[in-house]
């Protein structure tokens, strides 16, 4: 076998590897998500952060801007421990710090100019459910690193809702996922 009949054989070879790895990757699932194109900073905190979306009611009324106060209550909770605490907002924060910081792509090179994190955000409607992931578009793109970024919030579950005023409340949740340089 010459050096030309070698390398034939070794491009797909490499490829389906390559391939193979980038699925054992990825997971078993791998969530949908949709972009999102803004130049608002909100969306791009350097932790979790939330706001209350607007009620029905709120909407239909007029004003169609998020709040992000309110007189009682907190933010979404990502797990029943956090929910059950008396600061569940921090609980919720340290829990995501300590899953979604210096997150491994192993075999995989960061792509240059990379920030080294992703900022997934994503709906809590009343009854816990999450709706719509969607990634902050920045000018340099890693593709496994999004989809692993979206698969490992989508691995946190259901939430619990926002509570705003003693009420459940929908909320928007933004998420930034570290990449270990």
């Amino acid at each position: 076998m010459n050096l030309l009949q070698m390398s034939r054989l070794a491009l797909p070879i490499f490829f389906f590897g390559f391939l193979t790895l980038a699925h054992a990757q990825t997971g078993k699932t791998n969530h949908p998500f949709s972009w999102k194109e803004t130049a608002d900073q909100w969306y791009k905190s350097p932790a979790y952060s939330f706001k209350y979306l607007p009620t029905d009611f709120t909407a239909k009324g007029g004003t169609a801007a998020a709040t992000t106060k309110a007189a009682t209550g907190h933010g979404p909770v990502c797990s029943t421990a956090c929910n059950e605490t008396t600061a569940p907002g921090a609980c919720t924060e340290t829990l995501i710090a300590e899953k979604l910081k210096d997150v491994e792509l192993p075999g995989f090179n960061l792509p240059r100019g990379y920030s080294g994190v992703e900022y997934v955000t994503f709906e809590v409607q009343t009854n816990g459910k999450v709706n719509g992931y969607q990634v902050v578009k920045q000018s340099v793109l890693c593709p496994p690193c999004i989809q692993k970024a979206v698969n490992l919030v989508a691995e946190l579950g259901d939430w619990h809702p926002a509570i705003q005023d003693g009420v459940t409340a929908k909320s928007i949740v933004v998420v930034p996922v570290y990449f270990k340089k």
